[in-house]
């Protein structure tokens, strides 16, 4: 058992493992030589042989406690036929849902949609050391739903927000559906050989306060129970970025085995608020790895470490790394962590 699993076990005194979200990303040169090998960014996310590099390719230049497949949340809605696109400078594109749709696709069989995701997975837990994690991983249903209706990202997805008021039932059996693709996907990570699983709800702010449990807790313990009920008892970590204090109720109803912070969060808070029997991981505010010399870095590392020392944590940033992000900043993270005492 590596160290990345370890450190959910009760009581555990080990050093603190780190990771990066999306640590395969844009700041790393050679991304670029890989991901212009398909002109799609879809067709990218289903080449084994490039899904299987990416992953790896971080681990190239950091000593780090896991990789992360490389995939995309918006796989789920590709493989439910809602025509995704990536388009250069603008972001993800889909063809927006109506809530009088009269139907929701169901049924559909992500593990043949997703098989490519399965065969990567596969290849790369028998190529990476036993000492990595392998982190396997899915969009949340609210955050799918926010794409799915809106057709792109927004500073507001006031649509999805007006769909969830006046189409309440439509918008229910939505989450519900999305809820099973979402299990199944991971289900499927898991089984291939992923060590950690993991769900991103990147809107969750976005959720009306009064819909936080429908919306946001919900689905997420669903998915948990669907998981431990065909017994994937692999870690889970939720991500519910920026939900302020409703990461309280998160954390002791979700069923999570991890909690992901998001910069804005107070550490000392969490300790005293959030489930003391999970995980947490997070937060280091990512912009703080941009600036060629950034004097509060350091400094901003050892607070974090010293705050959380006695916690299961993981250290990671509160959000993905940017293509902007040094380097040798990341580097020099690792470092402190690393040698930490």
């Amino acid at each position: 058992m590596n160290n990345t699993q370890n450190i959910f076990l009760k009581n555990n005194k080990l050093n603190i493992p780190i990771w990066f979200l999306r640590q395969s990303g844009r700041h790393i040169p050679e991304y670029f030589k890989l991901r212009n090998q398909e002109s799609n960014f879809i067709d990218f996310c289903l080449n084994k042989e490039l899904v299987v590099k990416s992953t790896k390719l971080p681990l190239k230049y950091y000593d780090l406690d896991a990789a992360i497949v490389f995939s995309d949340i918006l796989m789920i809605p590709w493989a439910v036929d809602r025509k995704v696109n990536f388009i250069k400078g603008i972001g993800p594109q889909l063809e927006p849902m109506i809530p009088d749709e009269t139907q929701i696709l169901k049924n559909i069989n992500i593990f043949n949609k997703l098989k490519p995701l399965k065969d990567s997975i596969s290849i790369l837990r028998k190529d990476l050391p036993k000492s990595k994690s392998l982190i396997g991983f899915a969009g949340a249903p609210w955050t799918l739903a926010c794409y799915m209706i809106e057709g792109q990202s927004s500073k507001d997805f006031v649509n999805t927000r007006k769909a969830l008021w006046n189409s309440n039932k439509w918008f229910m059996d939505l989450l519900d559906t999305l809820s099973i693709y979402v299990a199944e996907k991971l289900e499927m990570q898991a089984n291939a050989g992923a060590d950690v699983l993991m769900i991103f709800d990147s809107w969750s702010h976005m959720i009306p306060n009064s819909f936080f449990k429908q919306c946001g807790i919900n689905p997420t313990a669903k998915i948990v129970d669907t998981l431990r009920s065909k017994n994937i008892s692999k870690p889970i970590i939720g991500f519910p970025f920026k939900a302020g204090s409703s990461l309280i109720n998160y954390s002791y109803e979700s069923n999570v085995d991890c909690l992901a912070l998001d910069w804005t969060v107070d550490l000392n808070w969490a300790k005293k608020n959030i489930n003391s029997l999970i995980t947490i991981q997070g937060n280091l505010d990512p912009a703080s790895l941009i600036p060629n010399k950034s004097v509060f870095l350091e400094k901003n590392v050892l607070s974090i470490l010293d705050i959380m020392k006695d916690n299961k944590f993981i250290f990671n940033v509160g959000h993905g790394l940017t293509p902007d992000c040094k380097i040798n900043n990341v580097k020099k993270v690792i470092d402190i962590v690393k040698n930490y005492k």
